[in-house]
């Protein structure tokens, strides 16, 4: 009986190591970086910003600045951030925020948040949003303006921050 009971507990506490060795092997294989433009591990924040600066180069272009970004609240949590600007009142625009996660071989929309206005030249928003710690996540922008005849569209996009 003693002998048993030795060998079951010899059996018992090898399957846990083999079981917790399987789990650490598991957890240490998070998936690869994704290539590109990312920011340093170390970074809080990623901004994308651009803009026409004089509206004879813009063409037809409504928009005249377009901008997101994504900011670590150190939490377990990101703010997701946007803005549209346009040279002139115009009927409708907008700013729509998607925040993706990398999944090891592409980026995947987790959520969107859109900030719209109408009869406005400017418009913005923040989010506060629970990620998953260990992923990198990025914010992408789609910037659009109507005037009532024309359409204009822009994009933007923030370096990849892994979140802490």
């Amino acid at each position: 009986m003693k002998k048993s009971l030795f060998g079951s507990l010899l059996l018992s506490l090898t399957l846990c190591f083999l079981i917790g060795a399987v789990g650490a092997v598991s957890a240490e294989t998070s998936a690869p970086p994704p290539p590109g433009d990312r920011a340093p591990d170390s970074a809080r924040q990623s901004i994308d910003v651009h803009t026409h600066t004089d509206r004879s180069t813009a063409g037809a272009d409504l928009i005249k600045l377009w901008s997101c970004g994504i900011e670590d609240n150190g939490d377990g949590s990101v703010y997701i951030m946007g803005e549209t600007r346009t040279w002139a009142n115009v009927a409708y625009l907008d700013a729509t925020i998607y925040l993706q996660r990398w999944n090891g071989s592409a980026w995947v929309d987790v959520t969107s948040r859109p900030y719209v206005k109408s009869n406005s030249s400017s418009v913005s928003g923040s989010s506060k949003i629970s990620v998953t710690r260990g992923f990198y996540y990025r914010a992408r922008g789609v910037h659009t303006a109507w005037d009532g005849e024309s359409y204009s569209s822009q994009t933007s996009l923030t370096q990849a921050l892994l979140i802490h």
